[in-house]
């Protein structure tokens, strides 16, 4: 599989795109993205890479100061903290995420989450 995947990431690097997202949901039940793709896409790859899937300020630290990726995404992380930043500087409580608001229309789930107070 690895020579699949080391095949896919030269012909990628053919046309240069900026940037590949690896995204990992396997923390919310989908199949894992195992570490030797990731490292795969790390060693070949020559854009940028980022990063997603269950990541916590500690994890995060940890994958970017080992040089797994370039950066990490929060993506619901940032729905259910829009200061999301500031509660991983200062080690804050994260907001859980209402899983059935997510990626819906309108402003539940969006708009409504509490902030840190100042």
């Amino acid at each position: 599989m690895a020579d699949d995947y080391t095949w896919l990431v030269q012909q990628l690097n053919l046309s240069s795109p900026v940037y590949i997202h690896i995204v990992d949901h396997s923390s919310m039940g989908a199949p894992i993205v195992h570490d030797s793709i990731k490292e795969t896409f790390r060693n070949t790859f020559k854009g940028t890479l980022i990063l997603s899937g269950g990541y916590d300020a500690k994890r995060a630290e940890s994958d970017l100061a080992a040089g797994k990726g370039d950066l990490i995404a929060f993506g619901m992380g940032f729905l259910a903290n829009p200061d999301l930043v500031q509660r991983l500087k200062t080690g804050a409580a994260l907001n859980v995420p209402d899983r059935e608001t997510l990626y819906t229309p309108g402003p539940k789930g969006y708009t409504d989450y509490p902030v840190l107070q100042e």
